[in-house]
């Protein structure tokens, strides 16, 4: 008789962990959210749960993991993470590395497959992006003029940068069709004779699906083709998209994208002292050290000259200091903000003027569709005949003795063909 090989616990429970953890170490498991517990300590422990199972799951530290989120009882969910086997216990528990809605977590995950394959494409390399310009004089801004984001925009400009010209396109920020609209606007500005020196690519917040036009694998390809620096600000600082990985420069929201375009007033007012002080400096120290220079030749040589030269470039030094003045660069500031006023005026003139005109177009085929109703026309003393519930338009879909159905006005008149004569000119 074969001897029987016997186990102790620790081995059986040892054996299974192993298997555990070499066959679960990376899952998603999809389940209905039951028994949430949170401790002070910052861990969470719940149970995920389908018509046939329950599943212990916890998660450590999760106000890190899942920032943005908080579970509830009878959500479901996608639980992404590994399952591991507590020897000493005997129980099976998956630990959770992130959480997120089922309905959204179909979206992520298209989200992150179409994000590593673009990575691996090169196009969010540090590299490969361009650098925006230091002092750009126009930019283009790829927006909804309907919304407050444009608002926002404009405001952060005449209050930081005046002197800076706008080209704004206006485009559908949501849906299919607002993918079109984003990469006709980009090859447009790419394509124009409008000088613009860099573009701002601008939406308020939403959720993943209000975003999701922004994670279009062919829109992140016209951003990543563009020759003219983009700048995105989609959403929220907290919101991620394709987008915002490829383009030049990411803002956490259209207002920082409109503060880090172009430097402010006095950014400029204070580069311009700062370059004419070491201008200053570089010159007196140069005048310096040859009046040095020259002081020990005349000691040596007798040379008088010499420091009448040197005294007259001194002088001449002083005064080119007090001529660098900056009322003529504030002057220059007041004209281009009155100027950015003046366009933003006649921007909103066109768009109200546009309205109208969509109105009247809008009026227009409203009386058209009216006046063509067949109810209408009926009721101008024509009528309308249907054979079997079909509309006859024409004389070959009648035989004799078919029944007919005649609409008028008042009421329906039930006949029958007893003849038909057709028209020659036809």
């Amino acid at each position: 008789m074969t001897k029987q090989f016997i186990f102790t616990v620790s081995e059986v429970n040892t054996h299974i962990n192993k298997l555990v953890e070499s066959n679960f170490s990376n899952i998603t498991v999809k389940g209905e959210i039951s028994q949430l517990t949170v401790h002070p300590n910052g861990h969470m422990y719940f149970n995920i749960k389908d018509e046939n199972a329950t599943l212990p799951c916890a998660m450590f530290y999760y106000e890190s993991k899942i920032p943005n989120y908080s579970p509830k009882v009878g959500e479901e969910i996608l639980v992404e993470g590994k399952a591991s086997f507590w020897v000493k216990g005997g129980s099976l528990k998956l630990i959770a590395n992130n959480i997120s809605l089922s309905g959204q977590g179909d979206l992520w995950a298209k989200f992150e497959i179409l994000k590593k394959e673009l990575y691996s494409k090169g196009l969010f390399d540090p590299q490969k992006k361009q650098p925006l310009p230091l002092y750009p004089k126009k930019i283009g801004i790829i927006t909804s003029i309907t919304g407050s984001v444009i608002k926002d925009i404009i405001n952060v400009i005449s209050r930081n940068s005046p002197y800076l010209n706008i080209v704004v396109r206006d485009c559908r920020m949501q849906g299919e069709e607002a993918v079109q609209d984003l990469i006709s606007a980009i090859k447009d500005f790419n394509i124009s004779n409008t000088n613009i020196d860099a573009l701002i690519i601008a939406r308020g917040g939403g959720s993943l699906e209000d975003l999701w036009c922004f994670n279009s694998e062919k829109l992140a390809y016209e951003i990543f083709k563009s020759n003219i620096p983009i700048v995105s600000a989609i959403g929220h600082e907290t919101d991620t998209t394709i987008s915002d990985l490829v383009a030049d420069k990411r803002a956490g929201t259209p207002s920082i994208a409109a503060e880090i375009i172009a430097p402010s007033v006095d950014q400029c007012l204070q580069n311009i002292d700062f370059c004419s002080d070491k201008i200053f400096r570089l010159v007196s120290n140069k005048i310096e050290s040859n009046m040095n220079y020259m002081n020990n030749i005349k000691k040596r040589h007798g040379l008088h000259k010499i420091k009448y030269i040197l005294s007259n470039h001194s002088d001449k030094l002083f005064r080119i200091k007090h001529q660098i003045s900056l009322d003529k660069f504030k002057n220059k500031i007041n004209q281009s903000r009155e100027l950015l006023d003046s366009k933003y005026k006649t921007i909103l003139q066109k768009a109200n003027s546009q309205m109208n005109i969509n109105y009247d177009k809008l009026s227009y085929y409203k009386n058209l569709s009216t006046n063509l109703n067949p109810e209408n026309v009926v009721k101008r003393g024509y009528s309308i005949i249907y054979k079997n519930g079909k509309l006859v338009k024409s004389i070959k879909q009648v035989d004799t003795n078919d029944n007919l159905d005649v609409k008028l006005k008042d009421g329906i008149i039930e006949t029958k063909v007893f003849r038909k004569k057709e028209d020659k000119n036809d």
